[in-house]
């Protein structure tokens, strides 16, 4: 059985690959492969530190972008890339919006079109359909995000790390990924909370102007009716705008302690089965 390895690029998956290449060469594991799905919407720090695992841990990294057909009836697939052409260059997101247009909170199947069914695809056609497991980066302290799936295992199952041990973790290493939690994954990712967003869009104005004029492109797809167009991705039909005018009163600081206050959890990482097993909570 193959072992493929769902590296997000987040310091959990990272982990996560730091132990099962441990296992590997202790011979408790074999047949391992690591696989990066890449969106064009990372934050450079996260590009940075996936090369940086890469060359520290010593894996091979298959990297894969989304290959999506403008035909009607025809799937996305997948191109395989070298580490080096995985930037922030959004272009498989014009290219998704321009066939599917724009998902939002509650129909990410963004994360279905652009990772798992790429992910799949290569998968079957390398191994064989059901000749290899999935590992996904799930933590112990993420009960609500594991499910039982066949040729599917977790994190939580070979280490008793949660998300304040692995931070610890990390700070004893020679780098980390240098980015706050909310610049994580898709850096205006659908599923985080406004809250993120709006710490987000402070922290890197650019790169929200840029996404926000992406979603309300004309080359984008119009499905129906959507309250403020094609760009209100985000809850109660907001747009990258709309937060940040409603968060402009808020300090930092305030929207942090509102992000610590709240209960539940949003996605950390945005895992190839992501769409079917986040809760799409408000905030940290």
């Amino acid at each position: 059985m193959n072992n493929v390895v769902s590296f997000s690029g987040g310091r959990t998956s990272a982990y996560m690959v730091h132990l099962i290449e441990r296992m590997r060469k202790e011979g408790t594991i074999e047949n391992v492969h690591y696989v990066f799905l890449d969106t064009g919407a990372e934050h450079p720090k996260t590009y940075e530190f996936i090369r940086n695992c890469v060359e520290h841990f010593g894996i091979d990294l298959t990297c894969l972008r989304p290959l999506v057909n403008p035909e009607k009836g025809i799937g996305v697939t997948y191109q395989i890339v070298g580490l080096d052409d995985c930037k922030p260059d959004l272009q498989p997101w014009k290219d998704f919006t321009a066939k599917y247009g724009t998902p939002y909170v509650h129909g990410a199947f963004c994360t279905s079109r652009m990772k798992t069914d790429p992910f799949d695809k290569w998968c079957n056609s390398t191994f064989g359909k059901g000749n290899y497991t999935t590992w996904l980066g799930m933590r112990i302290d993420e009960p609500r995000r594991i499910r039982d799936r066949e040729n599917v295992r977790y994190l939580a199952e070979i280490s008793l790390m949660d998300k304040t041990g692995i931070l610890g973790w990390w700070s004893e290493q020679p780098f980390d990924l240098e980015i706050d939690e909310w610049l994580g994954n898709c850096v205006f990712c659908l599923k985080k909370g406004v809250n993120k967003i709006a710490l987000a869009q402070r922290a890197e104005p650019e790169m929200a102007a840029e996404f926000h004029e992406l979603l309300s492109s004309d080359r984008v797809r119009t499905l129906g009716d959507r309250p403020a167009g094609n760009a209100a991705i985000y809850r109660n039909w907001m747009t990258i705008p709309a937060i940040v005018e409603a968060f402009a009163p808020f300090s930092d600081d305030q929207i942090k302690a509102r992000m610590r206050s709240a209960s539940g959890s949003c996605t950390e990482s945005c895992e190839v089965f992501g769409c079917q097993i986040d809760m799409f909570e408000e905030s940290h």
